[in-house]
């Protein structure tokens, strides 16, 4: 009869242990995936540092037809960490762009790329801009950014369905993803 209280014992205390596990786990899980998606997301490579605002990954589900001033925007800065100026280069990368589970494009879909203040208020013209009637990646945004040495910039991308006054079927229900990246020349 002592046998089987031990192991009931046994078995109760092996169970606790185990619910405890699980509880850290996913408490811990919680905590860094809370983390990671809150705060702006930051990449040093060489001696250039980006910085994500809105995050590195950009993507929509459903885009419905706007206007460009109406479009989602996605705010991020790249500074010079060295002590030499560099040339920057824009692009997208992993870029996918589907309607019913299969590769898609679309003329439709604009993109467009503006300088802005530290604040990401938009001033002037588009620097670069385009649509995604044909989707390559990387895909280039902009070559060439002068950088001087300890500069910062910043800048605001817009991605925005361009609504054309007339139907739009053959745009709707695409799903649109890519991240950001910026190297140096």
């Amino acid at each position: 009869m002592e046998k089987k209280n031990n192991n009931k014992n046994v078995i109760m205390i092996t169970v606790a242990i185990l619910g405890l596990i699980v509880v850290c786990i996913g408490g811990t899980y919680a905590y860094f995936t809370a983390t990671a998606t809150s705060n702006p997301q930051t990449i040093t490579t060489g001696t250039l540092t980006a910085t994500y605002n809105t995050g590195q990954d950009i993507s929509a589900t459903n885009i419905i037809p706007t206007a460009e001033t109406e479009a989602t925007e996605h705010h991020f800065n790249i500074k010079n960490d060295g002590s030499q100026d560099a040339t920057l280069n824009l692009s997208f990368v992993e870029l996918s762009l589907t309607k019913a589970g299969g590769p898609t494009q679309s003329g439709n879909l604009k993109w467009a790329l503006y300088d802005s203040d530290a604040e990401y208020t938009v001033s002037g013209k588009a620097i670069a801009g385009g649509d995604f009637s044909s989707v390559s990646s990387p895909m280039t945004i902009k070559n060439d950014i002068a950088i001087t040495a300890r500069e910062t910039k910043h800048y605001v991308l817009r991605i925005w369905l361009n609504e054309t006054g007339a139907p739009q079927n053959e745009d709707q229900g695409m799903t649109f993803s890519g991240k950001i990246q910026a190297e140096m020349q």
